[in-house]
């Protein structure tokens, strides 16, 4: 990046993922080009990015060197080389404090139930005397979880309905730090995105809902079909949760809408991919509103500019078909808004997404959907 430009706009974002490739497009909308700090030189964000730099030993401490300010893209990284960075200087947003809670899900736990926030029922799993103990407490079924994150395509989380699943578990996954949780009587996923300002200023998208299949977000529908009240309660826990942890840039709460009420299940601070639907269904993206917090820059409208929007997840399959190679017929479905991130076809990867806009989620839904099977080589009726 040219040493011209002003200090403010020196950004960087440590990882190259599709998450930093849209928030890199946006921040160069703005006229500002962020530096990268890529694994991979065929990382989304690193094909839209030639002046990125690749990960070595030494390369976050330089790569800090370089940059005003810096941001993530993902929670892979040592937090407590961070911290290091951060006693030394370098402006990282959001900070670590922020960090540690959504990189640390057992420090997320305990910070939100010390704060009052409803959380479910959890304990560290140092053996299997303590997972068997939590079921004996709790019941099956009983929800296993990373209590860090995994690198990309690997799971993080089981739901054991008995003593031999969860012993199978602990098994497999005993050289990860693991944690146990209630099983919580799911009726909606919900996600929460808020943005924040280092002074404290933040606005609130609309609330989002997730259609989860085999693990993965395969929908996300804005604004969340939930009533009013609701939508208000889980807007205040995300800006309650900012504010407590003093968040900059863009904080997604994660939520459970039980049988019993809200309940946050995990929080990421980052941009994130129930935020996509805001690339066209916001008048500012989350991608564009994340740098211009972590750049305490003004924040822009959040508000939805239409009646509903429909994010549908392009994901690979093993029948190994590009949806590059489909792009004219998907381009086709009028009303229909195609993002594909340059990866290669894989089984289970994040291959791009397709938002629609509409005067219901049903129309909204449609669209989307059209246009992704069209992307896949399929025909949708």
């Amino acid at each position: 990046m040219s040493s011209e430009l002003p200090a403010l706009y020196s950004l960087g974002i440590i990882g190259a993922g599709q998450i930093a490739r849209m928030t890199h497009q946006a921040a160069v909308k703005l006229g500002i080009t962020p530096r990268l700090l890529a694994e991979e030189s065929d990382d989304s964000a690193a094909l839209a990015a030639p002046d990125a730099v690749y990960s070595h030993p030494d390369a976050i401490a330089m790569f800090a060197e370089s940059c005003e300010i810096i941001t993530l893209e993902h929670e892979r990284i040592d937090i407590g080389l961070l911290e290091r960075l951060e006693e030394g200087g370098v402006c990282i947003r959001p900070g670590t404090r922020t960090l540690r809670a959504a990189f640390d899900k057992m420090h997320q736990r305990r910070v939100l139930l010390n704060r009052g926030f409803p959380v479910p029922a959890f304990a560290e799993l140092r053996g299997p005397d303590d997972l068997m103990d939590f079921a004996r407490k709790f019941n099956f079924p009983v929800v296993i979880k990373s209590i860090r994150s995994g690198r990309p395509g690997q799971r993080s989380v089981w739901i054991v309905e008995t003593e031999t699943e969860a012993m199978r578990v602990m098994s497999e996954q005993g050289h990860r730090e693991l944690m146990a949780e209630d099983y919580q009587p799911i009726v909606k996923e919900l996600v929460a995105l808020v943005v924040r300002r280092p002074g404290g200023n933040c606005r609130n998208y609309p609330l989002a809902e997730v259609i989860q299949q085999e693990g993965a977000v395969h929908e996300i529908r804005s604004p969340a079909a939930v009533g009013h009240r609701v939508a208000a309660e889980a807007k205040e826990l995300a800006t309650r949760i900012a504010n407590e942890l003093e968040a900059v840039g863009v904080l997604a709460v994660e939520l459970f809408l039980t049988t019993k009420g809200l309940v946050v299940n995990e929080l990421a601070a980052r941009p994130h991919n129930a935020g996509h639907v805001t690339i066209e269904g916001s008048p500012t993206s989350q991608f564009e509103n994340h740098v211009r917090a972590v750049l305490d820059l003004p924040l822009g409208p959040t508000r939805s500019v239409a009646p509903a929007t429909v994010t549908v997840n392009v994901i690979g399959g093993h029948d190994g078909i590009d949806p590059a190679d489909h792009l004219g017929e998907a381009l086709a479905v009028e009303g229909s808004h195609v993002h594909l991130y340059g990866k290669r076809p894989a089984p289970g990867s994040k291959l791009g997404h397709v938002t629609a806009m509409g005067d219901d989620l049903d129309q909204a839904r449609e669209m989307a959907r059209r246009a992704e099977a069209a992307l896949m080589g399929r025909r949708h009726w």
